[in-house]
């Protein structure tokens, strides 16, 4: 579906798929959206890199349209300094997601002021998740299609990188 329509396009295309047809309405969802990285500093090309929050907010409002109440958006974007927090509350509040907060009442994190829990996802492989993830009823994931020199193409599962920990995502290029 090609985006052409504010909401009515999103909508389109999560319909297309069948993406709510489980979701029953009360469930707790998070939305990961794909942040990677942000400069404080200055402005950089963010259109085929970054999320549009254009999206972001249709994909809340589809959500409230279901029935969900309980949304929290979330992302552990790239940094020169893993201690940095002031980064991604820069990057939260540039691209209107505190707006989305007190228009909708969704929650936003940045997943690593959260707690990390290990996963075995089988065959000796564990990673840490973040703990919002892990205990959400859903998870709508919304990728940028980009290029990328180690994948071709980055989709759905690299962008889910952003709810593992540091030592996590090192391990996945390995």
């Amino acid at each position: 579906v090609r985006y052409e329509r504010p909401f009515e396009s999103v909508k389109k295309a999560v319909s297309l798929c069948g993406g709510l047809n489980r979701l029953t309405a009360g469930a707790k969802v998070f939305i990961k959206p794909n942040i990677v990285f942000w400069f404080r500093t200055r402005n950089f090309p963010k259109w085929g890199v970054i999320t549009t929050s254009r999206v972001v907010e249709d994909m809340v409002r589809l959500l409230k349209e279901h029935g969900i109440d309980d949304i929290t958006i979330g992302e552990g974007m790239v940094l020169n300094h893993p201690k940095d927090t002031r980064t991604p509350a820069h990057a939260f509040e540039s691209l209107g997601y505190q707006v989305l907060r007190k228009r909708y009442g969704v929650k936003i994190i940045n997943v690593f002021e959260h707690p990390f829990e290990k996963v075995d996802l089988g065959d000796g492989v564990e990673l840490r998740f973040n703990t919002d993830i892990l205990q959400s009823d859903f998870v709508v994931n919304l990728p940028v299609l980009k290029t990328h020199v180690q994948t071709v193409v980055s989709l759905g599962i690299k962008n889910l990188k952003g709810v593992i920990d540091i030592p996590s995502r090192k391990k996945c290029h390995s």
